[in-house]
């Protein structure tokens, strides 16, 4: 019994003892080693620091569930750009800086390496820029500002008309490149701002995740993309970079254990609702993107529904080429992941077209649904018996009136409860088209994320729209097409 009693105090001063340890101190990037460290996927410190077999990465889509993991331990380090976290956010979320990175990486604005003209032209610019002694003042502008969301590019003179320089920012984060109320501000966009002047072109400026800027970018879909690219070896291969414009050190963030930023319930609700929705009316992303799910969900399920009607017509019919041709279809559909599809429509096939992402979205969707609903409505009218259309034809109804009459009426109810289930499917799938460059509801938090870094609140306000969408969808459908009662 005294030796349990022994070994229990002493498991208990050993978890305090752990529960005391201090901090690793780091110094360097030597120290990193045995860690587990957090990046932005993709970004120039994943890469660098990926090739490394003495620390465990862990990649994060965005800055804000990064940072999420290291307040709460799950990451060790969190690495990203020494700028892009201000200091009162990292008072706010208990974070600090462990150190900076040796080398200053210089970033470029990258192009397809066929547009030479374009390249020169730019690079030429900066370069001007860099040595009348302009370009200083630019970055001190942004990066020894205070207020991001008070400060604003200089008049510049009027917006050229003409062809625009399609420009596909790939990260929120001042101050880099970052919206206020739907306006582009930031180094960079300043810097591109005044290029347009110079090259007598206006620019064009939407948002690409980095995981599709490059893509857009060899497809012809935008001409630069930015976001504090840094310029190396690998990424030379397959794209061509301007002139440098800024050199950025890695910053090395951890947590700070001196920290108190924790504050009472209410209090840190008060913050959370100002910050996400009252901050730069930051409210407006969400009802834009709230509208751009509706517009695309609904087109997509009535479109689909009409192709998906069609679909079931030629599965049924007694031609075995026009069956075997829907059925391809059909298994296509079901066999292509819906993001592969939707980028794959984007980039490639509907790319000659110049049509605009939402109008992709919507055939995409379409197509997709319609491979679902084709079969649904196959079963459904396959188990309406054959006797009823015997009957109806009977009565003297045209094989027209009699599927209108008698078939259609009781298959629309056996297909509603499976419809309305890939209905609602649907509406919750359209959260992947900011791939394409869509500002929808799930979009609209990420943006909202990437200048907060509060990766919760707006998570919760999109999870309780997207609910009450699928309610009221269900609804709806409920109401065209009212349940048997049992």
């Amino acid at each position: 019994m005294a030796n349990r009693i022994y070994i229990f105090l002493l498991a208990l001063c050993l978890v305090g003892c752990a529960g005391n340890q201090q901090q690793k101190e780091m110094h360097s990037e030597a120290d990193l080693a045995g860690l587990t460290v957090g990046v932005v996927t993709g970004n120039a410190h994943d890469v660098r620091l990926s090739t490394r077999t003495d620390l465990t990465i862990k990649q994060f889509n965005v800055t804000s569930d990064a940072l999420m993991a290291l307040s709460q331990g799950k990451v060790d380090v969190f690495v990203e750009d020494e700028s892009s976290i201000m200091p009162d956010k990292m008072k706010q979320l208990g974070i600090r800086v462990a150190f900076y990175g040796d080398e200053a990486i210089p970033c470029g604005f990258p192009l397809r390496k066929e547009d030479t003209g374009l390249r020169d032209s730019l690079s030429h610019f900066i370069d001007s820029l860099i040595a009348t002694g302009e370009m200083q003042e630019i970055h001190d502008r942004w990066f020894l500002c205070k207020d991001y969301t008070g400060t604003t590019i200089p008049d510049i003179g009027p917006v050229p008309t003409g062809k625009p320089i399609r420009i596909g920012a790939a990260a929120e984060l001042p101050p880099m490149d970052y919206q206020v109320g739907g306006e582009w501000r930031g180094f960079e966009p300043e810097l591109l701002q005044r290029f347009s002047r110079y090259a007598g072109r206006p620019v064009l400026i939407e948002f690409y995740p980095i995981s599709s800027a490059v893509t857009a970018l060899l497809t012809h879909k935008i001409d630069i993309f930015t976001g504090g690219v840094f310029i190396t070896e690998e990424r030379q291969k397959t794209m061509d970079f301007t002139s440098s414009h800024v050199n950025i050190r890695a910053g090395y963030y951890v947590r700070d254990e001196k920290s108190n930023a924790s504050t009472g319930f209410f209090t840190r609700m008060k913050e959370m609702v100002y910050d996400n929705l009252i901050v730069e009316s930051r409210w407006k992303y969400i009802t834009d993107g709230l509208w751009e799910t509706v517009k695309i969900s609904v087109l997509a399920i009535l479109l689909g529904s009409l192709i998906g009607a069609g679909i079931c017509w030629m599965r049924m019919s007694r031609r075995h080429w026009v069956a075997g041709t829907a059925k391809v279809y059909i298994d296509l559909m079901r066999g292509i992941p819906m993001l592969v599809f939707l980028m794959i429509m984007f980039y490639v096939v509907l790319a000659p077209t110049g049509m605009g992402g939402t109008a992709v979205a919507v055939i995409a969707f379409a197509m997709n649904f319609a491979a679902y609903v084709s079969e649904m409505f196959r079963t459904a009218i396959g188990a309406v018996g054959k006797g009823q259309s015997e009957a109806g034809l009977a009565l003297g109804l045209s094989k027209w009136q009699t599927f209108r009459h008698v078939v259609a009426p009781q298959a629309l109810h056996n297909v509603m409860p499976v419809y309305k289930g890939e209905a609602i499917s649907l509406v919750k799938t359209t959260s992947i088209v900011g791939y394409i460059a869509i500002q929808d509801l799930t979009r609209a938090s990420d943006i909202i994320r990437t200048r907060t870094f509060d990766a919760l609140f707006p998570l919760l306000i999109v999870t309780v729209l997207y609910f009450l969408l699928a309610w009221l969808l269900g609804k709806v459908l409920d109401l065209i097409v009212k349940p048997k009662k049992k």
